[in-house]
């Protein structure tokens, strides 16, 4: 049986920007693109470059529903609408509890 993970679960530790020993918290997710295809990270963090309200990003999570994330692996901060995202850390997201 998968595992799972509540999206709050999923937040709580997202926010947790900096970890023990002053490293950026890394994590792997899954998601579903805008044309429908699968997409997959699996080196990102929450973007320290550009947080919400500042500067040229203006996303905001709780109305736009729209997460900037920082993927390690091509050096670039990308959008992931927050209901399209399926798998954090290899656990399914449970987006009902």
């Amino acid at each position: 049986m998968e595992e799972t993970i509540t999206k709050r679960q999923m937040f709580a530790e997202i926010n947790q920007e900096i970890r023990e020993g002053g490293k950026i918290h890394v994590f792997a997710i899954k998601y579903v693109k805008k044309d429908g295809t699968l997409g997959q990270k699996e080196r990102v963090s929450k973007s320290q470059k550009l947080p919400s309200g500042t500067g040229k990003y203006r996303g905001n999570v709780n109305y736009n529903h729209v997460l900037l994330l920082f993927n390690h692996a091509s050096n670039s901060a990308f959008e992931v609408h927050i209901d399209l995202i399926t798998h954090y850390n290899n656990k399914r997201i449970n987006h009902r509890a």
